[in-house]
């Protein structure tokens, strides 16, 4: 499912004097990507991405989906909505049920999917998200922590596959061993030509899973482009007042610490196991300076 968005303006009338919340907004989704949308609070993220689920109609500009104009028609806005999930930043707005295997199951049942097939579809979107689902189904999803609230919501979507998923802070509140489980999905979704839009500030999860970074700022897009060259530098990073990925700050230590110049081409990129892996490959001296150098990284990020 192809997204082409041109041109795209959008203000809350209901603030005197209306502010402009998306200003001639402009740029395409292919199937298959997986897009970080990044930028301050306030610039616009949510907005966009409501309209792209049909929940805001624009003041004026287009949406095109495979190429055909998006006319936000009652039936055209039904079955956007049933190919593009989105999962809002607070998930409590989006709860409808008091149990969560009612919960995870409610799009299910909204979009026709045969009820023999539900149970199965909401014990693997649970436990996609790392949740085990028969210590979950009877929760009230409004008593849970914030980060499982957040977990059941996504795994609300996946029982009905969506073609794009936008995940607004889908690690907000989540322990490590979550994140991964959210960093592993969008991998998974990426092999089966799922599409996913990644609102976020993680920029560590934003380098490991997309490819290509939108920044939006004051309602306008100011970066669209490759997310590892934007990550690498000091000064785009600061432009566009980013955290740059710890990753990235152990990956240069190591490099200029490591690698001569005819080791330079094969030094991996910013990945964590792909570090691991090169390092495991060096010499004992060797070793024992990345060591030394990740040491002394960790205490320059201590408070």
């Amino acid at each position: 499912m192809n997204i082409q968005v041109d041109k795209l303006c959008f203000r809350y009338n209901q603030i005197e004097p209306p502010v402009p919340a998306l200003d001639q907004v402009s740029f395409s989704l292919q199937t298959g990507e997986c897009v970080a949308l990044v930028g301050p609070s306030g610039s616009g993220k949510s907005t966009l991405a409501q309209h792209l689920n049909g929940l805001l109609k624009p003041d004026s500009g287009s949406i095109r989906i495979d190429g055909k104009l998006l006319g936000w028609s009652a039936r055209e806005l039904r079955d956007l909505r049933r190919r593009v999930g989105l999962v809002f930043q607070f998930p409590e707005a989006q709860i409808f049920e008091g149990d969560v295997f009612s919960e995870v199951a409610f799009a299910a049942y909204q979009w026709g999917i045969p009820r023999e097939e539900i149970r199965g579809k909401v014990e693997r979107a649970l436990h996609s998200v790392g949740l085990e689902a028969e210590s979950f189904y009877d929760r009230n999803p409004l008593k849970l922590s914030g980060g499982e609230t957040r977990l059941i919501s996504i795994a609300s979507l996946l029982v009905v596959d969506p073609d794009w998923l936008i995940l607004d802070e889908p690690t907000l509140g989540l322990d490590f061993a979550h994140w991964q489980c959210i960093r592993d999905l969008i991998l998974q979704r990426l092999k089966a030509s799922r599409s996913v839009l990644l609102i976020t500030h993680d920029v560590n999860l934003v380098l490991q899973v997309c490819p290509r970074i939108l920044v939006l700022d004051q309602g306008r897009i100011k970066y669209d482009g490759d997310s590892f060259q934007l990550l690498i530098s000091n000064d785009l990073c600061e432009t566009f007042d980013l955290i740059r990925p710890d990753v990235v700050k152990l990956w240069e230590a190591l490099k200029s610490s490591l690698v001569n110049g005819a080791d330079r081409a094969d030094f991996p990129e910013p990945d964590a196991m792909k570090i691991e892996s090169w390092i495991k490959g060096r010499s004992r001296v060797e070793r024992e300076k990345a060591c030394s150098v990740l040491l002394h990284q960790l205490n320059k990020s201590l408070p």
